[in-house]
């Protein structure tokens, strides 16, 4: 088995109940083939590079496993046929970045706890579009005060 990241772009305008729906499938078609997870972060709304279906906003979803390359084709054909996804990405961990397995999150879906994405992706996101990290600092702001509220 080898350990696979997957990053999840899920349709900012899917209802929440829908995206937990689809993750407990992901869920139960790896856990179903033998895998194990070692982590799931949910990273929330962000803003998209560039727009896909006309979305400028993705609900990002980042999740750990490890799978056989076989059940992750299968894994891959249903994440095709997920219709609240906008776009996914499966890559393989190297060996020496396999990170250590989060309980917490692997039981909850990442739901205890929303965290930031690494610095190195914002990094990126940055030099692509220099004005998104404002926007999405601005987004955070907004969805902060609206929780406070």
């Amino acid at each position: 088995m080898k350990t696979y990241e997957l990053v999840l772009i899920f349709d900012p305008n899917v209802e929440p109940e829908q995206v937990e729906t689809d993750l407990r499938k992901i869920q139960d078609s790896v856990t179903g083939q033998g895998g194990k997870f070692r982590r799931w972060e949910r990273w929330g709304k962000r803003r998209l590079a560039y727009e896909i279906r006309h979305r400028q906003y993705g609900q990002y979803v980042l999740t750990v496993y490890d799978l056989s390359a076989a059940a992750t084709h299968e894994l891959d054909r249903l994440l095709h046929l997920t219709t609240s996804l906008l776009r996914h990405l499966v890559t393989v961990v190297e060996p020496d970045r396999i990170p250590e397995v989060d309980e917490e999150s692997v039981a909850s879906l990442g739901i205890a706890k929303e965290v930031a994405p690494p610095a190195e992706i914002t990094e990126v996101i940055s030099a692509v579009e220099p004005d998104v990290i404002e926007d999405v600092l601005e987004i955070e702001d907004e969805a902060t005060e609206d929780r406070t509220a």
